[in-house]
């Protein structure tokens, strides 16, 4: 039926389902146009960080190559001080020698048997708490 000229009609269910639908579907359109845009905000910070982020890489691997280096350095100059440091020790004229330093002492004649048998023991001179003195210096001499 058609309606007469002048006459509202009335909007059916089905036109409301459809106007409701409609409007829904503006609403998620317009929703989805802010999240891409929010999606390219994002990808484009995501860009500037990692851009940041290898500078940064960058930067470490100089700095570490030159801690590197200045360890290496101080290394060598500790090692070359050291040596002078020894050879002046070396050539003083009353420096013991460094090797004779630690060295054990060479028994004499005059030692008592108490001091022979510690040295003996500290040599690992087996059976030498049963030596005689004379024993004990053939030992250790």
């Amino acid at each position: 039926m058609a309606a007469k000229p002048g006459k509202k009609t009335r909007p059916t269910k089905s036109d409301k389902k459809l106007a409701a639908a409609t409007a829904t579907v503006e609403e998620l359109t317009a929703e989805i146009a802010v999240l891409r845009d929010r999606v390219k905000t994002l990808e484009d910070e995501a860009a500037t960080w990692k851009k940041r982020a290898e500078k940064q890489r960058s930067r470490v691997q100089k700095v570490r190559a030159k801690a590197e280096q200045a360890i290496a350095e101080a290394n060598a100059k500790r090692k070359k001080a050291k040596a002078r440091a020894r050879q002046v020790i070396a050539d003083h004229p009353r420096a013991e020698p460094l090797a004779l330093r630690d060295a054990p002492k060479m028994p004499e004649p005059t030692w008592t048997v108490a001091q022979l048998r510690e040295a003996a023991k500290d040599q690992g001179v087996a059976g030498y708490s049963r030596m005689r003195k004379d024993q004990l210096l053939a030992e250790l001499i």
